[in-house]
């Protein structure tokens, strides 16, 4: 099933057709599809290349359900976009702006922007102290905001998550330079961190290419070191690569990698796109050697985990513990794996979560 899904993603991504050879030819292949399709959250990519099939049967109603589903994605996307501008418009008569993460911002590179499933809705605001504001300013109208570690903050609106970000980046690398975060907070104030796009005709504000391609690594790594990895992540960046080649200056984006420590997990996700995904290697913004990097392990992974770990197989082997022993697990386990991709993260991340472990028993006690 590892080879149709990922033909039937990369049809979907970039238009083309799935070999017939390639199809599933029985009702328990057409299900186990689709469920691997939700699991790594691309079941609207794929659905956009099961519809262009023909000559292929398919079990009763199988189509007519998939497409329901997506339907409901569209139905998610649309309440998402009208979120978004309501905020826009209640946050900015109190002097807020909020930027818009991943998402709509990322939805906006695909064929069918809303056949990328959305998620949470993340919002940053700039700086701590303008997130807090846009958080007071919820409140009021009397919406409650929990609030969590590293400047996060979450609330429901119409039945979806609304998360607000004090900061853009949350690296935990041990090796970061504090002049390289200066930079990025200095690109923030002077707005060159940002840029405004058109999203269904409506001017949203979200992050120019460069912070969007860091943002995009560090959270893709994050991921991979704790909850899990789906497929959707790295659609997003390859989506990204071919649409903002033009506008990434390969030697800029390669030291910007170097100094935040992702420079060989970059390549290894580049590698990925092209080998997996089928992104053209005229799309990567600088030229490496792709046969050092071994995309299959980082595919291994992704298989198994799906967006978020929610589906990892390996869950039903959890100990009494519970999932936070089991996560632990995993974390020490792809931190050892892929250490040599990202040294400082994959030594600070856990570092910095059982930190935090200890303190709250401690607060407790």
């Amino acid at each position: 099933m590892k080879e149709k899904l990922l033909a039937f993603v990369r049809a979907g991504l970039w238009g083309t057709n799935v070999p017939l050879s390639l199809c599933p030819t029985t009702e328990d292949e057409w299900n186990q599809l689709l469920h691997e399709s939700c699991k790594q959250t691309v079941q609207g990519i794929v659905y956009d290349a099961v519809s262009r099939l023909s000559n292929v049967s398919f079990p009763s109603s199988f189509l007519q359900n998939w497409a329901e589903l997506t339907r409901t994605m569209e139905a998610r996307y649309h309440q998402h976009f009208m979120i978004i501008n309501y905020l826009s418009a209640r946050l900015g008569a109190v002097g807020l702006e909020p930027i818009v993460l991943k998402g709509l911002a990322l939805a906006a590179y695909y064929p069918q922007p809303n056949h990328r499933v959305s998620g949470d809705i993340d919002l940053f605001f700039g700086n701590v102290e303008n997130a807090e504001k846009a958080n007071r300013a919820v409140e009021q109208w009397g919406t409650p905001v929990q609030r969590g570690g590293d400047d996060e903050t979450v609330y429901m609106l119409n039945n979806t998550v609304v998360e607000h970000h004090g900061q853009l980046i949350t690296s935990h690398n041990l090796f970061l330079k504090k002049s390289v975060k200066q930079q990025l907070a200095q690109q923030i104030v002077d707005g060159s961190a940002f840029q405004y796009v058109k999203i269904n005709g409506v001017p949203v504000k979200v992050l120019a290419p460069l912070q969007c391609h860091l943002l995009l690594m560090t959270h893709s790594l994050k991921h991979l070191l704790n909850e899990g990895i789906g497929l959707r992540q790295l659609c997003d960046v390859a989506m990204f690569l071919k649409a903002e080649h033009g506008n990434l200056e390969g030697e800029t984006l390669r030291k910007n990698l170097k100094d935040w420590g992702i420079y060989h997990w970059a390549n290894l996700v580049y590698s990925f796109c092209v080998k997996h995904l089928g992104l053209s290697e005229q799309f990567l913004p600088y030229k490496f050697d792709l046969s050092s990097y071994n995309p299959d392990k980082l595919l291994a992974e992704v298989l198994l985990t799906g967006n978020f770990g929610q589906m990892d197989e390996r869950m039903a082997e959890r100990s009494q513990g519970g999932d936070s022993v089991f996560t632990a697990k995993r974390m020490l386990h792809n931190s050892v794996k892929f250490m040599r991709y990202a040294p400082g993260d994959a030594l600070g991340y856990p570092l910095r979560l059982t930190y935090l472990k200890i303190k709250d028993i401690i607060h407790l006690k």
